[in-house]
């Protein structure tokens, strides 16, 4: 029989009666934290809180009586993904403050630490409807790049000293002598990209994220020649947002980056449908080709000349990523597989230690490098024509497509494209197929998915098979029989051809109806118009069949149900059966009961 009812989600009559009272105004929150896929300990808060009938309250989209906002808060410069401090967010009907923590206050935890290589943040949120008080819930880097950031909140609310010092705005440590016509406004581009083809051809990588710092000089209490430059801004940028990137870079003196000539520019290239880098090439300066030029003229790479090994030899700071996105998650082949082992790595990181790498460089006028098997770096001075390739883009367009050309980082193609790489000729053959210019003769595959076949370890194969096909090559002719999912019972038996089962289980195995595909018992909410606050629908392994119970809003929730689906009468084997008896039981239209039952899905995606 189902399981036992779980206690109400909703508060008790008298904390409704002291919720509407005017001296005490509904808690207000930010909507619900965004939990993520792992975390367990995070979950199993949830769990007890709703089983010990405090639930997380929802947001009351109404100000308070009498409420009258007249503080402004005063605006600080753009913080970097993930960055600590204040923030604001004004979309609600009363400000929300909120405090992001920096990594110390969780570097003890480790179910926070992993969390936060995961990408999610922790904070906690105020506003006139908290009382002091704050929601604790965690934030992934894109819902906090739409927040504002902020010196200080409302000292009404919130004082600004409550989790100490706020964290400053990014700056660079004084520096000087420096050389003379120096940029005012320098953008530090980053690129981070996946290897997915094409090991040594960036033309054939994917781009996971592009990170652009723009910096200008601190005017004020600098000595003569001396400098430091401080954050003015910090964009993000993914591959559907690459036509932004010239005009964050238009404003720009120089672009600076740390393997741009090599690297960066090759895999952005493929995308000129996008951005053109035309502009971009005529004022950028890379760190790596022009140590490369100092060390060898440009006709060798020299190692130790990778950003953490500049760093680690000028004295910097250690690099907070250690590996490339592609070596953090290879062997990533599916959800399962990300879901275990993906880390999100800020690219910030990467554009400020660029930053305090080229200032170092171009303070002391001297390139440090460790040779391999060294104790030590090697100091090479560098003289003004050395210090030009650190401080003068070195390249025009026509030299750095000629460069490319040279040195064979490019396929040699017939026609007009022989200078371009093979992902752009492939993509603007997709633009042919999608525009119907041109139409493919080819049969498309019919769909992807896993090989079905068992593996002795446990689980599922984790090939990929396409065209319809249920077994990978490995597995095609020779696999373990699939036993009864349904019970979780394996078997050890040799099956051959398209069978995927032995004789025996063929005869007696016991399985759901197709299409629900339920292992164990569950338990859901269903949020159907006027009968969503603590309706609920499942499944029993009992009975094997569906159940629904039903409470109409408004109505006493200690009570038996307004409607009892059980399961039994009528039977309720899949959920096509379930819905149809819900839309008559409520008479609400088939179309918002299936979109209530399939409510959990959307909120797991």
């Amino acid at each position: 029989m189902p399981k036992k009812r779980k206690q109400p989600r909703k508060a008790s009559r008298s904390n409704r009666a002291a919720a509407s009272a005017e001296s005490r105004p509904a808690e207000i929150t930010l909507g619900g934290p965004v939990w993520p896929s792992k975390g367990w300990a995070f979950r199993r808060l949830i769990e007890v809180a709703q089983e010990g009938g405090r639930p997380y309250p929802a947001l009351i989209p109404q100000a308070p009586g009498g409420y009258s906002p007249d503080f402004v808060p005063p605006l600080n410069a753009p913080r970097a993904p993930m960055q600590a401090g204040w923030y604001v967010r004004t979309d609600q009907a009363v400000p929300i403050y909120i405090w992001v923590y920096p990594v110390e206050f969780v570097a003890q935890d480790p179910d926070e630490m992993d969390l936060r290589r995961r990408g999610y943040a922790l904070y906690r949120a105020h506003s006139a409807c908290t009382h002091g008080r704050g929601d604790m819930a965690h934030a992934t880097p894109d819902e906090i790049a739409s927040w504002t950031p902020i010196v200080a909140p409302d000292p009404d609310v919130v004082r600004a000293d409550r989790y100490g010092e706020a964290p400053s705005v990014y700056r660079t440590k004084v520096a000087g002598p420096l050389p003379h016509s120096m940029p005012n406004t320098i953008a530090v581009l980053d690129v981070d990209y996946a290897r997915v083809s094409g090991k040594l051809l960036p033309e054939k990588w994917d781009i996971d994220v592009v990170g652009v710092l723009v910096v200008e000089p601190v005017a004020e209490d600098m000595a003569p020649g001396h400098g430091q430059w401080q954050q003015t801004a910090f964009h993000t940028l993914r591959d559907d947002t690459l036509s932004e990137l010239p005009a964050i870079l238009s404003t720009a003196d120089l672009v600076l980056g740390h393997n741009l000539f090599d690297g960066d520019y090759r895999c952005l290239r493929t995308y000129t449908d996008r951005l053109d880098l035309e502009p971009l090439i005529a004022k950028s300066v890379d760190t790596l080709y022009a140590a490369r030029q100092v060390l060898s003229g440009g006709f060798r790479k020299p190692a130790g000349l990778d950003l953490t090994s500049l760093a680690r030899a000028h004295g910097l700071r250690d690099r907070a990523k250690q590996q490339s996105r592609t070596q953090a998650h290879r062997g990533i082949k599916s959800i399962a597989d990300a879901e275990e082992r993906w880390s999100f790595q800020s690219i910030a990181d990467d554009c400020e230690l660029t930053l305090e790498l080229w200032l170092a460089i171009v303070e002391s006028r001297c390139l440090q490098v460790t040779p391999p098997q060294a104790d030590a770096p090697v100091v090479h001075p560098l003289d003004r024509q050395a210090l030009s390739w650190f401080l003068k883009p070195p390249l025009s367009y026509d030299e750095y497509a000629r460069r490319l050309a040279g040195h064979g980082t490019v396929y040699r193609l017939e026609g007009l494209a022989r200078e371009e790489s093979v992902a752009r000729i492939h993509r603007a053959v997709d633009d042919q197929l999608r525009t119907g210019s041109a139409l493919s003769s080819h049969g498309g595959r019919a769909y992807t998915q896993r090989c079905m076949a068992p593996i002795p370890e446990g689980g599922q194969c984790t090939s990929l098979v396409h065209d319809g096909r249920p077994y990978c090559r490995e597995h095609r002719h020779k696999r373990l029989c699939r036993g009864n999912p349904a019970l979780h019972e394996t078997c050890e038996v040799l099956v051959q051809g398209e069978d995927a089962h032995c004789r025996w289980h063929r005869m007696t195995a016991l399985y759901v109806a197709q299409g629900a595909r339920i292992h164990e018992d569950f338990i859901l909410e269903l949020p159907l118009p006027g009968w969503d606050e603590v309706s609920e629908w499942g499944f029993d392994t009992g009975t094997m069949s569906f159940f629904a119970r039903l409470y109409r809003n408004g109505t006493d929730y200690w009570e038996p149900p307004t409607i009892w689906l059980t399961g039994v009468s009528p039977d309720l084997y899949t959920t096509v059966d379930l819905c149809n008896a819900i839309a008559r039981a409520t008479s609400r239209p088939s179309r918002e009961v299936a979109a209530a039952l399939a409510a959990d899905r959307a909120t797991d995606d």
